[in-house]
């Protein structure tokens, strides 16, 4: 048996039998916790895989050795020179068996490959490849290999349990990705991102966490996150500007987030303090791709940093050109106006020829003042007023971002009302949904739960009992296809509201496993 305590994604941290906690590196040898028996493979967890289905093996994606509780995946050494083969028999394990069993690669344990791994759902491994470079002399460091004139064997072990433990508690706090994208001392395990992050990425996002505690964007790898993905995707294909907003102004980045706290917007803003109601702003940056202003508040727009160098790699160059050439397709303005440095001209090779770019160079305050007298002047041309700002349009951007635009005809009709810490929406005299600035993000209660029931969205359907602190696996009937892990759910019995709560493991766990906590029930 196993219990799962925590996911990001489909990796998984948790306990088995035998007081193992996973992700574990099994150990052979006498007193060893994997064994070969007369019949089979023995673990110290009290599973068992029987020997005929181990050796000899072909690599066939349809047939794996299978225990109560670990499907294997044998001569993971030699499918590791070919991590798209890799891949492939682990995504069709997967498919196959969801989540309902704990992965094991049978003789693959180089630590430089196991936050790839790990990430990828594996949770299993032995120690066959550590003996094998141990005895060659090799020894695992922080910093990669070096040789030893003994055999290193136990300082491997250690050093390699250690990742593990360091996997699973970034598992736990919702940071495994930059442990990844920090960790790749091999070719082999950046293959594996980059594949997973393309040939497998719808997989990925069906599974990867709406939102992590920070992203930390140090490697071009970042510009490929499911999240981040997910976001740019949202911009490009869904997002809608507000009414009234005719006029478009790029803009570049701040490193203070949300970007209208920092000085150098503070002085944009106040700068164009009277036309701003006319202006529709889009900050333009990386890995995000592009932020209108009503959505810099909300993940990823508010919690990602990334080194500032001055210049730009050519793949941001072209995810930038990409969601520009996507968003201007689906958007239409008057006008629009670019206020950015030389790093940024490039993105007039996408824009529309007469776009009026303003160049923001060392001068700040004279630069400013050419953009606003820019607006003015166009204004006053075209006979334009800038209309009254609906207060409540950046709650409707921001729920329909986060919810879908089908809530946006419900959050039209809310009014706001600001408390200390939070600002709650309200129809028709009773609370809709509370917006937590500090998260970016609205929280769900039970008198707007019946809403998204209706409409089939984020909603986990449960058997006839109350939920109280966190409702488990086992409790879950069903759950619609759009949760992502850390949404917010309604909980439902037979068409009744029962509460509210947060997702703690994706969609597919919640109907697969019988254990774990799927929810953490708010009211």
């Amino acid at each position: 048996m196993f219990i799962d305590e925590a996911f990001f994604g489909i990796a998984r941290t948790g306990t088995m039998d035998g007081g193992i906690r996973y992700p574990f590196i099994f150990t052979s040898g006498p007193g060893g916790s994997v064994k070969r028996t007369g019949d089979g493979l023995a673990f110290s967890s009290g599973d068992r895989i029987p020997l005929e289905t181990v050796y000899p093996y072909k690599h066939d994606l349809n047939v794996f050795p299978v225990g109560d509780n670990i499907v294997m995946l044998p001569e993971g050494l030699q499918l590791a020179q070919r991590p798209r083969k890799l891949l492939e028999a682990i995504y069709a394990i997967r498919k196959e068996y969801g989540l309902s069993k704990l992965i094991y690669v049978q003789g693959l344990s180089d630590p430089y490959l196991l936050p790839a791994l790990v990430y990828a759902g594996v949770s299993l491994f032995d120690d066959s490849t550590l003996r094998m470079e141990s005895l060659a002399g090799m020894k695992f460091t922080e910093l990669g290999y070096t040789q030893s004139h003994e055999n290193p064997f136990q300082e491997n072990l250690q050093f390699t349990q250690n990742i593990l433990s360091l996997l699973s508690l970034s598992i736990r706090n919702g940071t495994l990705r930059e442990v990844v994208e920090k960790f790749q001392f091999s070719s082999k395990a950046s293959e594996m991102i980059r594949i997973m992050d393309s040939t497998y990425l719808k997989e990925s996002e069906e599974a990867f966490p709406r939102r992590t505690p920070y992203i930390k964007a140090n490697s071009l790898e970042s510009l490929r996150r499911p999240d981040i993905f997910r976001y740019r995707q949202y911009i490009s294909d869904i997002y809608t500007k507000p009414p009234g907003r005719d006029i478009a102004l790029l803009i570049p980045c701040s490193a203070r987030k949300p970007y209208s706290e920092s000085k150098s917007h503070k002085r944009i803003i106040e700068a164009l303090g009277p036309y701003r109601s006319a202006l529709h702003e889009l900050i333009v940056t990386s890995p995000v791709g592009l932020v209108p202003r009503e959505l810099e508040s909300t993940y990823p727009a508010r919690f990602y940093d990334i080194p500032v160098i001055g210049d730009w790699y050519e793949d941001e160059r072209v995810m930038i050109k990409k969601i520009l050439s996507d968003y201007f397709s689906r958007n239409s303005y008057s006008k629009i106006f670019t206020f950015v440095g030389q790093d940024l001209e490039f993105i007039g090779e996408v824009l529309p020829d007469d776009t009026v770019s303003i160049q923001w160079n060392d001068d700040r305050d004279a630069s400013i003042t050419r953009l606003r007298d820019g607006i003015a002047q166009y204004m006053r041309d075209q006979g334009s007023i800038a209309p009254k700002p609906r207060k409540i349009e950046p709650y409707v951007q921001i729920a329909s971002y986060q919810f879908g635009d089908w809530i946006r005809e419900y959050v039209e009709k809310c009014k706001i009302v600001r408390n200390y810490n939070s600002e709650m929406l309200t129809m028709d005299g009773k609370p809709f949904l509370v917006y937590n600035p500090a998260l970016g993000k609205f929280t769900i209660n039970k008198a707007s739960g019946s809403i998204f029931l209706d409409h089939n969205k984020f909603v986990v359907e449960i058997d006839d009992f109350k939920p109280t602190a966190s409702v488990y696996a086992v409790g879950v009937v069903s759950a619609t296809e759009d949760i992502r892990q850390e949404d917010e759910v309604v909980l439902a019995h037979s068409g009744k509201v029962m509460g509210v709560g947060v997702a703690k493991m994706p969609g597919i766990g919640m109907v697969s496993l019988k254990k774990g906590v799927a929810v953490k029930v708010r009211n």
